[in-house]
């Protein structure tokens, strides 16, 4: 036994579902659901300090949002046309091109950080890939700032959307893990929140500079991104590593000191400590023919159902419009809105997209996720097919306003269709395996975004398809069959420990039977303690 085993199991001693203290002499029998008893709001009143690593935790999801957002503001300033556009027809055009490829190449670059997050958590940690992703962020800013040609602006954008990838694969992961089982839900949510909130901090500081003629009326929006590399970089000395990294690398006593700077209670942290220990011992017992974690584990086995429901999860943004959504500002000038009521109706869009997020964090303790998804996507369909029948009327100006409100009516359908979805695919996946398909379900999120982000130019521009509001009906159509899937694939993980969901894939539970399946590994807490000498 190494120096460090011995020093770590003279404080703590795992035996089964066991935890010995040597200094009190007591053994303590912890029940891994543990935290039933406790609701969401009882969890957060007993440590509150874990919001504050779950807001740092989400960081990325805001960088997202502004970052979605500014690009689409940018567009629709003359200042911007004129240094990236072309002089046609006595006007400067950005040709659809050049919008494409910023959006594309953005999209892969994010897909890339993603895919990158995985490896760079599970080797250097979870603190490490939040570092990486703020230098990222600052170097590319500062291209895209720089920039006065397509081609240099296209590199910074590429730059920072590597920055975006392994900041929101990271985010999600670091909150899955420092969370408990109460909280673990609203605080994934969360990310709904904070991309929307990123998309009103990028509309609050573009509307009121959207009629200046300069370059600083873009540059500062650019610049303005600089903040969240700086707050990542701040705090960072302050954030505690992941307690299931520092359990993967052997380090199980800075593993328990971990908790304790995460809020947990002095007397509770050898127990949850125990949890995880036994959790990764026993993912390790299945898995004991690898060596070492590896992507193609995850389309393996039980392994492959699980990485499938990540991957509808992260779909989901793009089935409900999203790229469509960000994209709003420049569509609805395209189909003729002016820009001061287009600047309106976004921050009205933004606002919902907001208070849809804040209420959907309270409703999904009581409902779980299931059906917070089912009816997001479901009132996602409907919004879509009313917009596609108003797109019928396209030099209609009723038709226009109807096609703008229900645009901004799609940002209230955010908060449930993703906010929950997000929960689950943090908790679907194996701890062990848990930042490589977090890693391919946000890879996955952004190729398919970057589908949408070349296509969307070509389908609404004037001198392409100009579709107009009939641009619904693809959304409305995707919506309806998303439905169908979730109905047989997406199960209810609300309540439920990430031991008990590794039971319910190990047994084959079908989706439909999630909410009611009794696990082996009991309800409630079962604490017992029995002091050494005694029967």
């Amino acid at each position: 036994m190494s120096t460090d085993q011995k020093s770590e199991s003279s404080h703590l001693e795992v035996v089964d579902q066991q935890v010995r203290r040597p200094d009190t002499g007591t053994l303590e029998i912890h029940d891994p659901a543990s935290q039933h008893g406790r609701s969401t709001w009882q969890a957060l009143r007993a440590n509150p300090i874990v919001v504050l690593f779950c807001l740092y935790g989400n960081i990325g999801a805001l960088m997202y949002g502004f970052d979605n957002l500014v690009l689409s503001l940018a567009l629709s300033m003359t200042a911007f046309e004129q240094t990236f556009g072309t002089l046609t027809n006595g006007s400067y055009v950005i040709p659809a091109y050049w919008q494409s490829l910023w959006n594309a190449l953005s999209q892969v670059a994010t897909m890339l950080g993603s895919t990158a997050a995985g490896p760079i958590q599970d080797r250097f940690g979870r603190r490490a890939a939040f570092l990486v992703a703020a230098c990222l962020s600052a170097a590319g800013i500062a291209v895209v700032y720089t920039a006065s040609t397509p081609g240099a602006f296209l590199a910074g954008k590429i730059v920072n959307g590597l920055s975006l990838g392994l900041a929101l694969t990271t985010g999600q992961t670091y909150i899955s893990e420092i969370t408990s089982l109460e909280v673990r839900g609203i605080a994934l949510s969360g990310y709904t929140f904070c991309m929307n909130l990123g998309y009103l901090i990028a509309a609050s500081v573009a509307l009121p500079r959207m009629a200046m003629s300069s370059d600083a009326a873009y540059k500062v929006l650019f610049a303005s991104g600089w903040v969240w590399p700086g707050v990542i970089l701040l705090f960072l000395p302050f954030i505690p590593e992941s307690p299931y990294f520092l359990v993967m690398k052997g380090q199980r006593e800075k593993a328990g000191r971990m908790l304790s700077r995460l809020g947990n209670p002095a007397s509770e942290s050898p127990l949850i400590l125990a949890d995880i220990v036994r959790t990764h011992e026993e993912e390790q017992q299945r898995n004991e023919a690898a060596k070492e974690a590896n992507f193609l584990e995850c389309f393996k086995g039980v392994n492959w159902r699980r990485t499938r429901i990540i991957l509808y999860c992260n779909a989901l943004s793009q089935i409900i419009g999203s790229s469509f959504m960000t994209n709003g500002p420049y569509f609805l000038v395209q189909a003729g809105m002016s820009s001061a009521k287009t600047g309106m109706m976004t921050e009205i869009g933004i606002a919902f997209g907001i208070a849809s997020s804040l209420i959907t964090g309270y409703v999904m303790t009581v409902c779980g996720r299931r059906a917070l998804v089912m009816f997001g996507i479901g009132l996602s369909t409907t919004l879509f097919t009313v917009m596609g029948i108003a797109g019928c009327f396209p030099h209609s100006s009723p038709a226009l306003w109807v096609v703008g409100i229900f645009l901004e009516l799609s940002w209230w359908v955010y908060g449930p269709a993703i906010g929950p979805a997000m929960a689950i695919a943090g908790e679907v996946s194996s701890v062990r395996l848990r930042a490589k398909s977090l890693a391919i379900g946000f890879t996955f999120n952004y190729f398919f975004s970057t589908v949408w982000n070349v296509a969307m130019p070509y389908l609404y521009n004037s001198d392409e398809a100009d579709l107009g509001g009939l641009i619904g009906w693809i959304f409305a159509g995707m919506g309806a069959v998303t439905l169908l899937i979730l109905f047989f694939e997406l199960p209810e993980t609300k309540g439920r420990s990430f031991e008990e969901l590794d039971e319910m894939f190990a047994a084959g539970v079908p989706t439909r039977q999630f909410r009611r399946y009794q696990c082996e590994v009991g309800l409630g807490y079962a604490r017992k303690v029995v002091h050494d000498g005694e029967d």
